[in-house]
């Protein structure tokens, strides 16, 4: 099994980026992303506008997420299957299922939204879960953090523009240029994906043993990885209470700063600024502060991140989105990169979907509770509460960061005995 590369030892976007092979499924995944990047928060804000409600509202989150209840069948079908074979039906179906949100007229064919919602999202983690396995097949292990961090500033990059221009044509056209838009973007992903000539790793996955406890074995793979799974259970703390924050987040912008739903684009556009810098420095993060230092800062400036969104001012909720999105991806790339390169390759699908299973169902759970306390308490006590639960991710994190330190300090300080040999 490859070994995590050693902080000297992680290339650069350059090298990266000069692998044929890497570069045609990068086009293929970003022609994908632009088409998601314009529809994922144009349905919350469709929604807000059809029924003027904030709990319908953050429900779509709710949705979102739901479909991790299943992940690990996801991750089993990329494991099992031709992981190009597997997004490229993933794609037409979702394509297709976009589509159907063309029969929504008013708030009464909610229904058709959240299942549309629902299908959208599982098609997104069938893709999440063969994308790491693709990507070990396309490029060499120490090229993995600077991969992962092309993927992530892009994603983010994408996030500056696309919901801006989404909010206008939603403005002017409605979502249906939107719907036919995000289906083109799709199919035509699905047609690049054909492109990418590697050679996929046959992976031996039996389906002759009892296929749920199959599907399940990314979990004990990554609990057996003691750093993997500190890191992991700290940013499911963190995701956690991004849910509670996805489900108020509408109140913050108009009862908070009173401001349209609208101008929700504006601060996911610095976030997703701050993303693109945080993707395109991020192997270089790892390298001069290592994984340890590097995640335990990035998880307690989340923590202030979202205390200042409760600060009923405009330049404070911007910075705060600025900070979200600085530092959310460093530890999403950190623990992405151990996971591709510490894991072997016939578990990446699996123990990627058992990964998203960890990260989205405590956060549909926080969003549905969430949404649910907005009726009850002021989004602001909300927001503190998510705050300061979010602290408790430093806890794994530093102890994880003190035993690492005192191991290199032991070694450090052990006497080398050298052995002679005498003929």
């Amino acid at each position: 099994m490859p070994a995590s590369p050693a902080a000297n030892d992680i290339g650069t976007t350059k090298e990266a980026l000069q692998v044929p092979a890497f570069r045609r499924l990068l086009g293929a995944w970003t022609v994908a992303n632009v088409g998601d990047s314009v529809l994922f928060l144009t349905i919350a804000i469709w929604v807000k506008t059809l029924t003027n409600s904030d709990v319908y509202t953050a429900l779509i989150f709710v949705m979102l997420g739901l479909p991790a209840l299943i992940a690990p069948v996801f991750g089993l079908l990329a494991d099992r299957f031709s992981r190009i074979r597997v997004v490229s039906i993933s794609n037409i179906f979702v394509a297709a299922c976009v589509l159907l949100l063309l029969f929504v007229r008013d708030s009464s064919d909610m229904w058709l939204v959240y299942a549309v919602t629902f299908a959208y999202s599982s098609a997104g983690y069938v893709n999440a879960s063969s994308q790491s396995g693709l990507l070990r097949d396309t490029i060499e292990v120490r090229l993995l953090g600077p991969a992962n961090g092309t993927f992530t500033a892009i994603d983010q990059g994408l996030r500056i523009v696309a919901p801006l221009l989404a909010a206008g044509v939603f403005a002017m056209w409605g979502i249906e240029p939107i719907l036919f838009f995000t289906a083109a973007m799709l199919l035509i992903s699905t047609t690049l994906l054909q492109l990418v000539r590697i050679k996929e790793t046959k992976n031996d996955v039996a389906l002759d043993r009892n296929w749920m406890r199959t599907s399940l074995e990314g979990f004990p793979e990554m609990y057996q990885r003691k750093r993997l799974w500190t890191y992991l259970i700290a940013f499911m703390i963190i995701v956690a209470t991004g849910g509670a924050v996805n489900a108020v987040i509408f109140p913050v912008i108009d009862s908070g700063l009173g401001l349209d739903a609208q101008f929700i684009t504006i601060f996911t556009s610095v976030q997703g600024f701050t993303a693109v810098v945080a993707g395109l420095c991020g192997a270089y993060f790892m390298r001069r502060f290592g994984y340890d230092q590097l995640v335990l800062v990035s998880a307690f400036m989340y923590a202030l991140a979202i205390a200042m969104l409760a600060l009923p001012q405009i330049v404070a909720v911007a910075l705060a989105f600025a900070i979200l999105g600085f530092f959310m991806p460093l530890m999403g790339m950190v623990i992405m990169t151990i996971k591709q390169t510490e894991l072997p390759l016939e578990v990446q699908g699996r123990s990627g979907a058992a990964m998203n299973m960890m990260l989205s169902l405590p956060q549909v759970i926080t969003s549905a509770i969430a949404a649910a306390a907005l009726g009850i308490l002021p989004y602001g006590v909300i927001i503190l509460m998510a705050a300061g639960i979010s602290l408790l991710a430093l806890i794994p994190l530093y102890k994880a960061h003190t035993d690492y330190t005192n191991e290199t300090t032991q070694q450090a300080t052990e006497p080398h005995i050298e052995t002679v040999s005498v003929d």
